[in-house]
C-alpha cells in the first residue's frame, strides 16, 4: 500500500467501476491507495442473465458496500478510511453499518431523487421517468435496459423498481427502510458534500436535503460552478474525467488528506 490512507470509491447507480479508473490512479499516484468495485448485477459483478439477478438497491449498500468496508477494516486496520460516494453511492453509505467506522466521507452530487426537487419541464420529465418509464420498461424487459436510453449499465429488476419507489416518495429512501437499517445519524466523522451548478441529476436543494440526514457529522459544503473552472460544463459525471485533473481532482485530493 502507498500510504496510511485508503479511499473506497462508491459508484453512482448503473456506473461501472471502470469509469473511476483514472481518478483512482490519480489518488494512487498521490500516495492514497484506492479501491473501486461493482455492485451486484453491474459490470464485472454481473454473472449470468441479468433477469435472474434478485439483488435490490438496499443490498448494494447493506451487503455490497458493507463487505468492501469490512474488508478494508480487517485488512488495513491502521489506515485512515475514506469513503468517496458519487450520487447514489453516497446514499448507500447510510445503509452500510461499517460506514460508521469511516474517518472521512466525501459526497459528490449525492442527492434525494424525489422528483419534486426538479423544476419546470425537468420536473415533468422526472415525474414521468419514475412513475411511468422505469416501471413500464422494467416490467417489459425483466430488467431496466438503461444502455438503450443512456450511458448507464442495465439495472436488475429489483434495483430499478426500488429506485423508482424511492424517487416517488418525498422521504426518498427513508420511506422504505426502518430506523434500525439506516446509519446516517450514526456517522460522526467529517463530511464534505459537493453540489454542482449545472448538474441535471442532482439539483442543489436535493443535495442539501440528503446531506442534512448526516445530522451528527461535521459537514462542509462546496458548490461548484463550471465558470470557476474555465469549463463549459461539469454536470453529474464530467468531474471524474481527466479534464478536471488539475482542478477539481486536486480539491478532492485535499479533502481526502484533511
Amino acid at each position: 500500500m502507498n500510504s496510511d490512507k485508503i479511499i473506497i470509491i462508491v459508484s453512482a447507480a448503473g456506473v461501472a467501476q471502470s469509469f473511476y479508473k483514472k481518478i483512482a490512479e490519480f489518488f494512487q499516484d498521490n500516495s492514497i491507495s484506492t479501491i473501486t468495485f461493482d455492485y451486484t448485477g453491474i459490470g464485472k459483478s454481473l454473472h449470468g442473465n441479468i433477469k435472474k439477478e434478485n439483488s435490490n438497491l438496499a443490498n448494494w449498500g447493506n451487503r455490497d458496500l458493507e463487505a468492501v468496508i469490512k474488508h478494508v477494516i480487517e485488512t488495513f486496520p491502521h489506515h485512515k478510511k475514506i469513503l468517496l460516494g458519487h450520487s447514489i453511492g453516497g446514499q448507500l453509505i447510510g445503509l452500510a453499518p461499517s460506514s460508521c467506522m469511516a474517518d472521512k466521507i466525501i459526497l459528490v452530487a449525492v442527492q434525494s431523487g424525489y422528483w419534486k426537487f426538479w423544476k419546470g419541464v425537468s420536473k415533468i420529465r422526472m415525474c414521468v421517468n419514475w412513475n411511468l418509464l422505469v416501471p413500464v420498461l422494467t416490467k417489459l424487459f425483466g430488467y431496466l435496459p438503461s444502455k438503450k436510453i443512456s450511458r448507464m449499465e442495465n439495472l436488475p429488476k429489483n434495483v430499478a423498481e426500488e429506485w423508482a419507489k424511492w424517487c416517488r416518495s418525498s422521504d426518498y429512501l427513508f420511506s422504505s427502510s426502518s430506523y434500525n437499517n439506516l446509519y446516517f445519524d450514526r456517522i460522526k466523522c467529517k463530511i464534505t458534500s459537493i453540489s454542482i451548478d449545472d448538474d441535471f441529476f442532482a439539483p442543489k436543494k436535493s443535495v442539501e436535503w440528503l446531506t442534512a440526514k448526516f445530522e451528527n457529522a461535521g459537514i462542509k459544503r462546496l458548490h461548484f460552478s463550471s465558470e470557476n473552472f474555465n469549463a463549459l460544463k461539469i454536470g453529474h459525471f464530467s468531474l471524474f474525467t481527466e479534464k478536471f485533473k488539475s482542478s477539481i481532482w486536486d480539491i478532492l485530493f485535499e479533502e481526502a488528506k484533511n
